[in-house]
């Protein structure tokens, strides 16, 4: 089915594009008026900072679009014996939704992706990191022992800096066991909110390296080494590609990747993941195809190069000694 669905969608497939195109007859209509009240505006759109869509028509309008193309698809394929499930159902809406986005702003797939980024909470119903949207209202946020999750984030990223716990307990005023049920709650929290909520917004918060008054004289150790490279993996990519690359081929040869960054660049734990959200973030508010595919591989090249490394410090590769 879905095969016979992408085919209409992109035309890839000549005869089952023309049989859809027969039974939306109605909804091309619909579109040729569309198109002709907004062929100017298609030139130079203009997008909703918060939203992504185009300034050029109501948000009402484009939801409508996509519902009436997608209600005739469905009432089509269950008109033709398709027994369509909540996940189908969700697709065809899904595949619809970009192709009207598509239309409607002339846009490229890179623009469609940040679109469904800034809208992913209310039209998949999970949040996606930069594009948070807090519901005031929501029984996940609410604070545990008066603790809320930003100060939680903020506790977490001093213990993973290297400070004590107990330090940290000490400095917000609560006992120890205190800490342990909020470290049991919180995590727990993001494990039941389907919409990815909690987690998105800790790692929003671990991005911005957040802090809180009782905990800002509490400091890690960073030698003046360790803050340069820290500075710079925030300001290169490059050099935060190549020190993530260096991390995972580490992990594969049986080294911490984490404490062998420490040791070697100065950088703890929680900075590192501070700037990796920072990254990750950042990528997904300015979504780049071509940036992407750049970093990903520049982070592969010096995964291998560093492999090497570890490989030559360990005497070599099992399979350098194995002749076939």
């Amino acid at each position: 089915m879905f095969k016979k669905l992408f085919g209409a969608l992109t035309g890839d497939n000549k005869q089952e594009n023309q049989n859809y195109e027969q039974t939306q007859t109605s909804n091309e209509s619909h579109e040729d008026n569309y198109e002709d009240n907004y062929e100017n505006e298609y030139q130079e759109v203009e997008y909703d900072p918060e939203t992504l869509h185009g300034t050029h028509y109501d948000v009402e309008d484009f939801d409508a679009e996509v519902a009436e193309r997608a209600e005739a698809w469905i009432a089509d394929e269950r008109a033709s014996g398709e027994n369509l499930d909540e996940k189908d159902i969700q697709n065809i809406y899904f595949n619809y939704r970009r192709t009207v986005y598509t239309e409607w702003n002339n846009c490229d797939s890179d623009q469609m992706i940040r679109f469904e980024h800034a809208n992913s909470l209310k039209y998949s119903g999970v949040q996606t990191s930069g594009f948070v949207k807090v519901d005031e209202n929501n029984p996940f946020l609410e604070p545990v022992h008066g603790v809320d999750l930003r100060t939680y984030t903020a506790m977490c990223l001093k213990i993973s800096a290297g400070v004590d716990y107990l330090e940290v307990c000490k400095a917000m005023g609560f006992e120890s066991v205190v800490w342990e049920e909020l470290n049991t709650i919180w995590p727990q929290r993001m494990g039941e909110d389907t919409s990815f909520t909690v987690t998105t917004l800790f790692g929003q918060y671990y991005a911005e390296n957040v802090t809180v008054p009782q905990l800002e004289n509490l400091k890690a150790e960073i030698s003046e080494e360790g803050a340069a490279n820290l500075e710079r993996i925030r300001t290169d990519r490059y050099f935060y590609e190549e020190l993530a690359g260096a991390r995972q081929a580490a992990y594969e040869y049986g080294i911490d990747g984490a404490q062998w960054i420490l040791e070697n660049f100065g950088i703890n734990l929680a900075d590192f993941q501070s700037v990796a959200m920072q990254w990750m973030t950042e990528q997904n508010q300015n979504w780049n195809s071509a940036d992407i595919t750049e970093f990903h591989d520049y982070q592969q090249a010096k995964q291998k190069e560093y492999a090497a490394k570890f490989a030559a410090e360990q005497g070599g590769n099992i399979a350098d000694d194995v002749n076939f």
